[in-house]
């Protein structure tokens, strides 16, 4: 059952207890003083009933948020806002919904522009192995051709055992040129001479692959910073991008691994990857509220043309639907 589903059913298919009519005092038998306290004890119970049940709904609704990936702040923020004064009585699930759908708009509108402009634009790709690093800069690449734009691969990723390869066979598919390396070779040296040929051929745009970084490896975690010592300091060339791809369907280690990375380094950027494979998404959300990273491009499926820009009425419903 989706998310969306479970909030229908938690505030959808539930009706007030209608109060029953107090006794009427003239009723043969009845006492009037009786039937006042009578009537004041069932109103007094039947709130308390309404209380408790709207507790346990908006305990459920908590344990759904938290599930679908969203973190306990953001979570928190979602129920004051779906609690907040203005409703009259119990909401229904359609006034849930619509605050759910509000709060995480609200998050997710982030300036999400990709910006490849410059002399050339430079845009470096980070991110752990397992990802879809690799395959999404093939379809940047693809996305950036088919706008006219000229487009040089850098192959930095120097110590994952056939990355280079991998990265070349996407290259060729795409029909754009690569700057190659060998394995174990200086990450930083592999750059600099892209970025010269890159100069010297006035290619647009430059799309450098990074090794597959564990957040907890320090000495691949400096490489990524000489990288970027070489690009601003040798070049005098500003980043134009600095995306870190994140699979969709990894939950809140999602937000770790946005923390460790930015870190290290200034992150612009997201690459979210994998959202076609049942994602809940919700570790996304919580990277925008606490890190103000925006997604920047969105790849859902394994085409080279499954890329896309960021819509984040997409993300919403993505995350809405999630089972």
């Amino acid at each position: 059952m989706s998310f969306l589903s479970r909030v229908k059913q938690l505030f959808g298919g539930d009706t007030l207890v209608e109060e029953e009519s107090p006794v009427e005092a003239h009723e043969i038998g009845a006492e009037p003083q009786e039937s006042v306290l009578s009537t004041a004890a069932q109103t007094v119970e039947q709130q308390g009933g309404r209380a408790r049940r709207e507790a346990a709904d908006f305990d459920a609704l908590e344990e759904l948020l938290i599930d679908a990936g969203i973190d306990v702040d953001t979570t928190m923020a979602i129920l004051q806002e779906v609690r907040r004064g203005g409703l009259l009585g119990r909401p229904t699930a359609e006034q849930v919904i619509e605050r759910i759908r509000g709060k995480l708009s609200a998050v997710l509108d982030l300036d999400s522009t990709l910006h490849t402009t410059g002399s050339p634009a430079v845009v470096l790709v980070t991110g752990v192995n397992g990802a879809g690093k690799t395959s999404s800069i093939a379809k940047l690449a693809n996305m950036l051709k088919h706008e006219n734009r000229t487009v040089l691969l850098v192959a930095a990723d120097t110590f994952r055992a056939g990355a280079v390869d991998q990265l070349a066979i996407l290259a060729d598919r795409v029909g754009v040129p690569m700057m190659r390396s060998v394995e174990g070779q200086d990450p930083s040296s592999v750059v600099f001479n892209g970025l010269q040929k890159a100069v010297a051929d006035k290619v647009d745009v430059v799309v450098i692959d990074t090794a597959g970084r564990l957040e907890n490896k320090k000495n691949l975690t400096f490489e990524l910073q000489k990288v970027v010592r070489v690009i601003e300091t040798k070049f005098g060339l500003p980043l134009s991008e600095t995306l870190l791809v994140i699979d969709a369907t990894t939950g809140e280690n999602a937000l770790m691994q946005a923390r460790a990375f930015s870190e290290a380094i200034p992150i612009s950027g997201i690459i979210l990857t994998k959202v076609d494979s049942g994602a809940k998404g919700g570790s996304i959300v919580s990277i925008a509220r606490e890190l103000r990273i925006p997604i920047k491009l969105v790849c859902n499926g394994e085409t080279l043309m499954s890329i896309k820009p960021f819509d984040k009425d997409d993300i919403v419903d993505m995350i809405l639907l999630s089972e």
